[in-house]
């Protein structure tokens, strides 16, 4: 019996010795597996990091909405594929930096004005566009340099090879394999560090106009994702957001003398949404020309939020709603939904003689714009009976010319209001495109002296 029990115990020491053996396999195999995959995950992780590094060494941005890597087709008929975009997603971009111009270290006129009493008044410009590097290189060498904050929202298919833009017209090489690159297939540097890229449901190529490739109008999508980017991540930057048109020269300065000694307005604290009023749709709320259209920080928040909880990926007509749908107006989206979301109307950036500071065509056109003669079109339906025309049309201090689509037109502005004085006896290509007139003239020299612009350029 004894010899039994002994027997049993030396068996049990056995079985608990080879029990001991298998766990410790088991635990060295499971060993092995975790090495392997934090050596996997190493790798990944390098990988990762100097894509990113990449991507970092690359100064643009991407605002990324579904896939942010979308090849680019290969023809203008060819469009994005849009089950790759979640119609409802607003996604966060992929690298965020500062978005502050370096114009902010020039002194005004060949920076932002810094005078003590528009410290509140910090000026955010943001440029629908396409990218196109002269066009570019103009604004932020003559209006965008004057902005606080400047930002060039793009899409992300870039055109290169032998095609270029001219305005709103495409020429490209349409039987090239590669018209079109997405923008991270371009070398490092490519891109300044003010451009941030998006993906986009509707691109803005493939359409044609009498049988030429041109720029599609998606502008509306740009539009409302552009500003819940800004409303997202740009918010505190700056006090006034303005939407400025690629072609539109733009006065930074003048919308700080308008909002702050012509309005005193509180832009924190206050909804405004003001340029110039179009109320020529019956039954529409009164909306705001594209070409510039501004509002307070207390309005761009509210907005953001708008827009980003606003129905997206109707695919039918206009149904007077708030939402994202195809060829939708910019202008009346935009009114609606500040009037459905909000309550805040539309108002005329005008001053006491109800002279317009926003001018949507070029001002020597507004300069002869007798509604008299004309009639109640567009541009007059609806103004008040007594605004002025002719000479008197226009406020003293504008906050925006429209339709320069030429860079040497920009740049001749720049030099007709922000350049010496000498420089006005200069026949410039602006005159000659204008066929300048002596009331244009006039009024030009009116603008200088109500801005002073001489004396700040003998400061400088």
């Amino acid at each position: 019996m004894a010899r039994r029990s002994i027997s049993s115990v030396g068996l049990g020491r056995a079985n608990q010795r080879k029990r001991n053996v298998a766990l410790a396999r088991a635990f060295f195999v499971v060993l092995v597996v975790v090495a392997v995959g934090l050596s996997g995950l190493a790798l990944h992780l390098t990988r990762q990091i100097k894509r990113e590094g990449d991507q970092g060494r690359n100064t643009a941005r991407i605002l990324s909405f579904g896939d942010p890597v979308q090849k680019a087709p290969p023809k203008l008929s060819v469009a994005i594929d849009q089950a790759q975009i979640k119609p409802n997603e607003v996604a966060s971009p992929a690298i965020v930096s500062p978005a502050k111009s370096s114009a902010a270290a020039r002194k005004y006129p060949n920076g932002p004005k810094q005078d003590e009493k528009y410290k509140h008044d910090r000026v955010y410009c943001m440029v629908p566009f396409v990218w196109n590097a002269e066009y570019h290189k103009t604004i932020m060498e003559t209006w965008g340099k004057r902005c606080d904050v400047i930002n060039f929202f793009t899409d992300s298919q870039v055109l290169h090879g032998n095609g270029r833009l001219d305005g709103d017209k495409i020429t490209v090489n349409t039987d090239s394999p590669d018209a079109y690159k997405h923008y991270s297939e371009f070398p490092a540097g490519t891109f300044p560090d003010n451009v941030i890229f998006m993906n986009m449901t509707r691109p803005w190529f493939g359409c044609e106009e009498k049988g030429k490739p041109k720029v599609c109008r998606h502008i509306w999508e740009k539009m409302w994702r552009s500003w819940v980017y800004v409303g997202d991540h740009h918010l505190d930057q700056a006090d006034w957001f303005c939407k400025v048109d690629y072609d539109t020269f733009f006065f930074p300065d003048n919308l700080q003398y308008y909002v702050r000694d012509y309005k005193n307005w509180d832009s924190a604290n206050e909804h405004h949404y003001f340029g110039a009023l179009l109320a020529h749709k019956p039954g529409r709320p009164s909306m705001i020309a594209g070409a510039n259209a501004c509002w307070s920080r207390k309005t761009m928040e509210g907005i953001a939020k708008v827009y980003r909880e606003m129905p997206k990926g109707h695919t039918g007509p206009e149904r007077h709603k708030c939402e994202d749908r195809p060829k939708a107006s910019e202008e009346i989206s935009t009114s609606l939904c500040l009037k459905v979301g909000l309550n805040v109307e539309a108002e005329p950036a005008r001053d006491d003689a109800l002279r317009e500071y926003v001018m949507v065509d070029p001002y020597h056109n507004h300069l002869n714009w007798n509604r008299t003669e004309q009639g109640e079109w567009w541009f007059w339906a609806n103004k008040p009976k007594d605004a002025p025309m002719l000479e008197e049309c226009c406020a003293v201090r504008p906050m925006a010319f429209h339709k320069y689509k030429q860079k040497e037109l920009i740049m001749g502005i720049d030099e007709r209001f922000y350049g010496p004085a000498s420089l006005m006896e200069k026949r410039s290509h602006l005159d000659k495109w204008a066929r300048a007139s002596d009331k244009t003239r006039a009024y030009e020299l009116k603008v200088r002296a109500a801005m002073n612009i001489d004396q700040y350029i003998n400061q400088t």
